[in-house]
């Protein structure tokens, strides 16, 4: 029978089954002619891919977790390189996925059912119907004596339910006017989802009354059974809805039967309850419910019901409606109500079917095997994408940074807030206490002095590996032009220079980048030096800061003075500009839009893409939200700074009316102008120190680069010059002389009589004047030497 009951009492849901397809050529050409790839990895890919089809849905699967994540790794990839080698007809990988019928299997001559759909979302879904499949099957495995084997059947059946659902949901479109076989038509798959829920909360149920504590709640254990009756009821309708099929029905009579067998224990618990609450009539009319229902059960329930013990129950039911007839009959005379009217039992739905999310991925450890499956096309967008955004990112920080610059400048020269907090003419500005203990906090000006000595070292420490790595091409560049000009035509291989081209070009533009770094460098240590006075004072402890600071004249009698006030609220204003203008940075810098999938997606559709067309709108719908904070902030600025400056202007005339604190406010305002330093200074530093970090890892990967290169040529140089060599040699060797001299011939004659050549002789020519031969020891012939001048 296709569709299993367990001798445990759970229901297997089967698996579907698929046959064996060649996904190789169709994915080779379709990748071959959109995105001009063919290297050995991505084909190796492919391959892969191929075989975790086949291990996932043409093997047999054991009810075990790791098929559970064989299934899971197929469907993570499935779903990811359909978004980039779609499965179809029309501009895709024309590949037909069969999938044969789960419930009717095959009859004399003919075979079982199957459906074949070139289309990959129909291939997902039936990988995904297998998915919750094996999820009935191992959560009708677990050990079920155990809460934690409980837990975990519970939790296979929630995510089972979820994937049905969800399947239910989708198939129609997907499938169109084809014909579904009979596993995936939608009462199927609805049945399936309760069938699933239900047996959810049948483990919560044993879960439940295997507690003791539980066991004192009688009348939360009955609305937990009653919830499960109920589901089964609806399960065996929804299997009452299929198209007559043997294992269908079969399934609907033992949910039929389960429905019962809940019924029973919900009516018990309610009437044990009833009983201890001195209830007597109502428990005697329920259990007077249940004996009928367990006779029923006990003849004909052995075959769906294999672990429930109808008879035993029946018995132990009977037993405490007599001893509660009993008690009522001789002591408390309580009315037995009619069954119809008794109060229905609430139920407690506890199992649910867990939503189905399409976009998170099932395996644990998801490596996407098609990554770098990206169209040169969609490369170059992203590139230009990116540019554009990073452009208009830094655009928007520096007109953020730029006004906070004015602002802090404008501030500083009024010596506000400070100047609003000294109106006493003795005492420390708070807002100056509050500086002083922030860089304190901070370290002092000790972190800055060690920056500004780190940068120097590590501006060094990247242009000397720049520097080497310019060396070694320039050294491997002459070495090969000497060659050159030592073998002129023979040296045959590509010029350095032209080789070398691309990293030359972007050692250039690190070189540009260092000397940019090196100014910015400079610039900033100036500003430390022009603010020094300033930092060094509010570096000291508050006693000596007070005495740092001159004082003067009292002018108290304005601190409730107007002006005062509508300058306090004006410089609590600009504080609160700059809070939000913080905020606005830290936004824009975060905010992002990957819109890889959106440039594969066009040029998928309409085969060519402009990504001018696309990038501009995506960054307005990004940005355009943020870019009118910004400028809304600017505007609001320029209003609130004039307002500053006339109120501070009048403020500065009440002040002379009421005593002159020139030298005062000049501490003052230094200090308020090294603390806006201080500030700049220290995110700069930190900056630039990272900066300088991810500089030497650019630059160790650039080297890398160069001497990748210089190896390899050097190889290269060394074969060429064997190869050279050799060629020398056997040119050399066979090119004859013109002439030999005659004292060679004579010995050559006489070590041929004493002894066989070693090689073929020479060819001689005749001598012009006859020489008289002289005797030499008998040796080898020695090598030809240069003729007597």
């Amino acid at each position: 029978m296709a569709y299993e009951v367990e001798p445990g009492r759970f229901f297997n849901i089967p698996l579907k089954k698929s046959s064996d397809i060649d996904l190789v050529k169709p994915m080779e050409t379709f990748i071959k002619n959109t995105f001009d790839k063919t290297d050995e990895d991505l084909m190796k890919h492919v391959r892969e891919f191929s075989t975790l089809r086949r291990n996932a849905v043409t093997k047999p699967l054991d009810k075990s977790i790791t098929s559970l994540n064989s299934l899971y790794q197929y469907y993570d990839q499935l779903t990811a390189v359909s978004k980039k080698v779609p499965f179809r007809e029309a501009n895709g990988a024309h590949v037909s996925f069969p999938w044969k019928d789960s419930l009717q299997k095959a009859k004399f001559l003919s075979s079982t059912p199957k459906l074949s759909i070139v289309d990959g979302e129909f291939e997902r879904l039936c990988v995904l119907y297998n998915i919750g499949a094996l999820m009935s099957q191992i959560g009708s495995e677990a050990n079920l004596q155990t809460d934690d084997g409980l837990k975990i059947a519970a939790k296979y059946f929630q995510e089972s339910a979820g994937i049905f659902t969800y399947i239910k949901d989708r198939i129609m479109s997907v499938a169109g006017t084809e014909s579904l076989t009979a596993d995936l038509a939608p009462e199927v798959l609805n049945a399936y989802r309760c069938i699933m829920v239900a047996q959810a909360q049948e483990c919560f149920f044993d879960k439940a009354s295997s507690d003791a504590n539980m066991q004192k709640k009688k009348e939360m254990l009955a609305k937990v059974a009653m919830q499960a009756s109920y589901l089964y009821t609806e399960a065996a309708k929804a299997f009452g809805q299929t198209e007559s099929n043997e294992s269908l029905n079969y399934c609907q009579t033992a949910c039929n039967a389960k429905k019962d067998m809940f019924e029973c224990q919900a009516q018990l618990y309610q009437a044990r309850a009833a009983n201890e609450g001195k209830q007597f009539g109502e428990s005697i009319a329920r259990y007077r419910i249940i004996e009928p229902i367990l006779k029923s059960l006990s003849k004909s329930s052995a075959d769906f019901l294999p672990n429930f013990n109808a008879r035993k129950l029946l018995t132990i039911a009977v037993s405490e409606k007599e001893a509660a007839e009993k008690d009522n009959n001789f002591i408390y005379n309580d009315v037995i109500p009619k069954s119809s009217s008794l109060i229905p039992i609430s139920k407690a739905a506890i199992a649910k079917a867990k939503p189905f999310n399409e976009n998170e991925k099932l395996s644990a450890k998801f490596t996407d095997m098609f990554a770098s499956l990206v169209p040169l096309t969609v490369h170059n967008a992203l590139e230009s994408y990116e540019a554009r955004r990073k452009e208009l990112v830094e655009r928007q920080i520096e007109r953020i940074r730029e006004q906070n610059t004015l602002v802090n400048g404008v501030m500083s020269s009024l010596n506000l807030p400070a100047a609003l907090e000294d109106i006493s003419g003795s005492e420390v500005p708070a807002s100056i206490l509050e500086k002083s203990r922030t860089v304190v906090a901070k370290g002092g000006s000790a972190p800055i002095d060690q920056l500004l000595q780190e940068l120097p070292e590590a501006l060094a420490r990247n242009q000397e590996l720049l520097t080497e790595s310019v060396r070694i091409l320039n050294e491997e560049q002459a070495s090969d032009a000497e060659l050159r000009e030592k073998f002129g035509e023979k040296w045959r291989r590509k010029p350095s220079a032209e080789l070398t081209s691309p990293l030359r070009q972007e050692a250039a533009k690190y070189q540009t980048i260092i000397e940019n770094a090196q100014k910015a460098d400079a610039i900033i240590r100036g500003k430390y030096e022009e603010n020094k006075e300033g930092i060094t004072l509010l570096c000291l402890p508050e006693p000596q800061l007070k005495n740092a600071v001159p004082s003067a004249s009292p002018v108290a009698a304005l601190k409730d003075h107007e002006v005062v006030r509508e300058l306090r609220q004006l410089c609590e204003q600009v504080e609160t500009l700059k809070v939000e203008r913080e905020v606005m940075e830290t936004e824009i810098k975060t905010a992002q839009c990957d819109l890889t999938d959106k440039f594969i997606q066009v040029l998928a559709e309409e085969g060519v893409l402009n990504e001018e067309n696309i990038s501009p709108g995506e960054l307005d719908r990004i940005y355009q939200p943020l870019i009118s904070q910004v400028s809304e902030s600017i505007d609001r600025q320029e209003s609130i700074m004039a307002n500053v400056q006339r109120a501070s202007e009048q403020f500065a005339v009440l002040k002379q009316q009421g005593g002159g604190i020139t030298s005062r406010e000049d501490v003052l305002k230094k200090m308020a102008a090294g603390f806006d330093r201080y500030q700049e200074l220290s995110a700069h530093l930190q900056e630039g120190n990272k900066f300088y970090g991810d500089l030497t890892e650019l630059l160790l990967k650039l080297q890398g680069k160069c001497s990748d290169l210089v190896f390899a040529r050097k190889t290269e140089k060394e074969e060429l010059l064997k190869d050279l060599q050799q060629n020398i040699l056997s040119s050399s060797s066979s090119a004859a002389p013109t002439e030999v001299p005659a004292y060679q011939r004579e010995q050559a004659v006489y070590a041929q009589v004493k002894k066989p050549p070693a090689r073929p002789p020479q060819p001689q020519q005749a001598p012009a004047t006859p020489a008289q031969p002289t005797p030499v020891a008998a040796s080898a012939p020695e090598p030809p030497k240069p003729a007597p001048r």
